[in-house]
Order: structure tokens, then C-alpha cells, then sequence
């Protein structure tokens, strides 16, 4: 009896590899275009606590190509470029190879860094956070700036704050 179930073992698995194909089929691809990503400004505006749903929309703006636009011409020096989401926007200017020269990007409502929270928290204890705004200046050769605008309150009371990416309250 063990000997029939080893047998048929050693049959079924025999007729498994006989039935794989090994033939290969050539599959030509269409003509593909590898468009650079803006690696400089992204590199400079995002970091490990940058936001998630800013990192998306700075995705896209590295990655949009200007030069296929429909608009595009080569005699103009420079290009803005509007990218909007529900809480976020950015504005960004294109040189004529497609390069970021620069942006101003407003975010609302993101979720703060825990630098940040803590650095709130701890400063003003009892506190609510109502409302938060991330602002990111990028120059190309220049150093990035990126504040969040907090607004506490605390019963009838409202303390506007700026605060920097490290925690550090302006």
C-alpha cells in the first residue's frame, strides 16, 4: 500500500513538470519616455515627518512634465503650474527643461509631526489644537522654509502659533 502511494505521488508530480511550458515568447514593448523626477526639490521639501498627503502632491508636482504640455513652448523661460487637493495646493514654477525653479505650497488640517505636537503640548498644556495650515517655500539653490501655522484654544481664548518642522515655537 505504501508503495501504490508512492507511486502515484512520484506519477502526479512527473506529469506536473511536463506540463509547464518552457517555451519563451519575444514580446516587443512600444516606444517608452523616462522622464526624470525633480529629485533636487524633493529631496529639499520632503523628509521622514513630512505629512502623507503632502508627500503625494509633491509627487506629483516632481513628476509632471511641463514640456508635454500642451502650451509648452520653448521660447518661454518659465512656467507656473497650479496642483490642487481638497487641503492642499501647490504652485510651482518650471523652467523650460521641466525643472522645479520653485514652489509655494499651503497644506491644511495635515497631521503634525510629533515634534511639533509635543512641542505644543508641552508649552501649552489644557490647550486644543482648532485648526493647522503647512507652509513650505522652495527656491531652487536656497534654503527650504517650512512653518506650521497652529491655532490653539482653550475655552473662550485663541493663541495663533508659528512653529518650525523641528518643534521649535517662532
Amino acid at each position: 500500500m505504501k508503495s501504490l502511494i508512492t507511486g502515484l505521488l512520484f506519477v502526479g508530480l512527473t506529469s506536473l513538470g511536463v506540463a509547464q511550458n518552457n517555451g519563451i515568447e519575444q514580446v516587443e514593448l512600444s516606444e517608452v519616455n523616462v522622464t526624470p523626477l525633480n529629485l533636487t526639490y524633493l529631496n529639499t521639501v520632503q523628509d521622514t515627518d513630512t505629512p502623507e498627503k503632502v508627500k503625494e502632491l509633491e509627487n506629483v508636482a516632481s513628476r509632471y512634465d511641463v514640456t508635454e504640455s500642451p502650451v509648452f513652448n520653448k521660447k518661454f523661460e518659465a512656467y507656473e503650474v497650479i496642483f490642487k487637493e481638497t487641503d492642499g495646493k501647490i504652485v510651482a514654477t518650471y523652467d523650460q527643461n521641466g525643472k522645479i525653479l520653485s514652489s509655494m505650497e499651503r497644506f491644511s488640517n495635515v497631521v503634525l509631526p510629533t515634534k511639533v505636537r509635543n512641542a505644543i503640548y508641552e508649552s501649552y498644556p489644557g490647550w486644543n489644537l482648532h485648526k493647522d495650515t503647512y507652509l513650505v517655500s522652495y527656491y531652487v539653490d536656497r534654503d527650504v522654509k517650512k512653518i506650521f501655522k497652529i491655532q490653539l484654544r482653550k475655552d473662550r481664548e485663541r493663541k495663533n502659533l508659528k512653529v518650525d518642522v523641528d518643534g521649535n515655537i517662532i
